[in-house]
C-alpha cells in the first residue's frame, strides 16, 4: 500500500474527548433517533430502481445500480448495514465521502487522506446515534470517521490504544457482546505483515479506545482480512479484498482478487468464481479495486443484502456499483454450493 503526502485534514480536536464531538453533532442535527440493534430480516423493501436484468448465468450476479461519476478514483470502501445503511468511499487523491444505498451522495468530501476503510457500524455513543467507520490514514494511524444526520461531512476521530508501527490493513465486524464493545477491529502493520492484531472498540473514560484481545500469526504477508462465522480470517495474495455477508443465518464470504475477480464461499464451503453482469444502464468496473458487503441493507431495495464494488468503468470514469447477491443469500443451498 503506497503512501502519499497528507492532505490538510481538518481533524476534530479530540483532546476534548468524545463529548466534544457529541456537542458538535447535536448542534448540527435535528436530534437523536433510537438505534435498532436487531437486524430486520423480514422487512419488506422495494426493488432497486434499475432496469430489468437479463436471465443470470449459473455462476453470475447482477449489477443493479451504480453511482454517478465520482470525482476521484476509488481507493477503499467501508459499508454499514442495519439502521445506518450507508457506505463510505475513500478516494485516491480526494478524501472521504458517504453515500446511501441508492448511490446518492449524502455528505461532502471530507478533507482527510484515508488509505483504508473497514466495515462501519451504527452505534449509540453516550446516548447519541452515529455511524462509525474505522480506517487508516496516510500516516498509518488508526482513525474512526464518524457520521450523523445533519453533518455536512464525516468527522475524523483519533482512536486511543494503538501505538507503534504504521498500520497496513484493517477489517471490522459487529461485536459478539454488544454490551461490552461497539465493534471488533483487526489490523496488521507494516512492521509485522503476517500478524493480525485483534481487538474491540470500546467507549472508556470519555474516549473511543481500541483494546487488544488476541493476535494471529500466519505464514505469509496479509493482504486482506474479514470476520466470518465470528472468527477473523486472513488472506494473502492474490486476494486483494474480502468481505463477510451474513443473511438469514447464512455466512457468505466474498473476496476480490488483484485482477478484479470475485470469488464466493457459502458457510465455509467450496469457493466459486462469480461473473458480475452489467445491467442495461449499469456498467461493472473493468477491474474493481475495492469491495464491501452487508447482509442487512435497509435502503435501496436489497432484500438479499448488498455487495459494492469500486473502480473505473472506463478511463477517468470512477464509480461504485451495487451488486445483488440474492441468488446466493436467499435461495436454498445445493450440495455443490456447500462443497459436498
Amino acid at each position: 500500500m503506497f503512501k502519499r503526502p497528507r492532505l490538510s485534514a481538518q481533524t476534530f480536536p479530540v483532546n476534548a474527548g468524545i463529548a466534544g464531538f457529541l456537542l458538535f453533532y447535536a448542534a448540527s442535527c435535528s436530534g437523536p433517533q433510537e438505534v435498532e440493534e436487531t437486524p430486520q430480516e423480514t422487512t419488506e423493501t422495494q426493488a432497486p430502481e434499475a432496469p430489468a436484468q437479463p436471465a443470470a448465468e449459473p455462476d453470475s450476479l447482477p449489477a443493479v445500480w451504480m453511482t454517478r461519476e465520482l470525482d476521484f478514483p476509488v481507493r477503499s470502501i467501508g459499508i454499514a448495514g442495519g439502521a445506518g445503511s450507508t457506505f463510505a468511499v475513500a478516494y485516491d487523491g480526494g478524501g472521504l465521502q458517504i453515500f446511501d444505498f441508492d448511490g446518492d451522495r449524502i455528505t461532502e468530501i471530507s478533507d482527510h487522506d484515508v488509505t483504508a476503510l473497514a466495515q462501519g457500524r451504527y452505534v449509540m455513543i453516550s446516548g447519541t446515534p452515529v455511524t462509525v467507520y474505522p480506517g487508516i490514514d496516510a500516516q498509518g494511524d488508526m482513525k474512526a470517521w464518524i457520521y450523523g444526520g445533519g453533518l455536512s461531512e464525516a468527522i475524523q476521530y483519533d482512536l486511543q490504544g494503538v501505538d507503534g508501527a504504521a498500520l497496513a490493513g484493517i477489517c471490522a465486524a459487529d461485536p459478539q457482546n454488544r454490551d461490552a464493545s461497539l465493534q471488533r477491529i483487526a489490523f496488521w502493520t507494516e512492521a509485522a505483515p503476517a500478524v493480525l492484531e485483534i481487538g474491540e472498540l470500546v467507549e472508556r473514560g470519555g474516549e473511543l479506545e481500541w483494546v487488544k484481545t488476541d493476535e494471529e500469526s500466519v505464514s505469509q504477508p496479509i493482504e486482506a482480512c474479514t470476520f466470518i462465522a465470528n472468527e477473523a480470517e486472513t488472506f494473502n495474495a492474490p486476494v486483494a479484498g474480502a468481505a463477510g455477508l451474513k443473511r438469514l443465518g447464512r455466512e457468505t464470504l466474498v473476496t476480490l482478487t488483484e485482477e478484479g475477480m470475485v470469488d464466493v464461499s457459502v458457510d465455509g464451503g467450496e469457493t466459486t468464481r462469480y461473473e458480475i453482469l452489467d445491467g442495461i444502464t449499469v456498467v461493472v468496473p473493468n477491474q474493481p479495486k475495492a469491495i464491501a458487503a452487508t447482509g442487512d441493507a435497509r435502503g435501496g431495495g436489497y432484500p438479499g443484502g448488498l455487495i459494492v464494488l469500486g473502480g473505473d468503468i472506463e478511463r477517468g470514469d470512477h464509480r461504485v456499483v451495487m451488486v445483488d447477491p440474492s441468488k446466493i443469500t436467499l435461495t436454498p443451498l445445493t450440495e455443490s454450493a456447500i462443497g459436498q
